[in-house]
């Protein structure tokens, strides 16, 4: 298998495991949207907290020349841990939500 679907594959199962996440206090659901042409790979969160609308991307990553772009990461841990304990190496892994000053500092690559 190429890196390209390893990554792909490793993104994918990591993801599904969010989808059944269970939320207290709220009617919040999880669903995986995959577009395996541009590479982008989202879970995203829908439901209701009290009378509050939640609508918002969880976790958002993509493949971008060759490497893996953290756009969004709503959890505790760090979606980047499950990466890596997957089977994708930290020099593979963008943390893009932080500024381009900061990657360097960050043990992950720096694109």
């Amino acid at each position: 298998m190429d890196t390209l679907a390893s990554y792909q594959k490793i993104i994918q199962n990591v993801l599904l495991q969010y989808v059944d996440r269970q939320y207290a206090n709220a009617d919040i659901q999880n669903k995986a949207v995959f577009d395996l042409k541009k590479e982008s790979y989202c879970v995203i969160s829908t439901g209701w907290s009290g009378v509050k609308r939640i609508h918002n991307c969880f976790i958002h990553i993509d493949i971008i020349d060759g490497l893996v772009w953290i756009q969004q990461d709503g959890t505790e841990e760090g979606i980047a841990y499950d990466l890596e304990a997957a089977g994708i190496s930290k020099s593979a892994i963008v943390l893009g939500f932080q500024e381009s000053e900061v990657r360097p500092h960050t043990g992950y690559a720096v694109a």
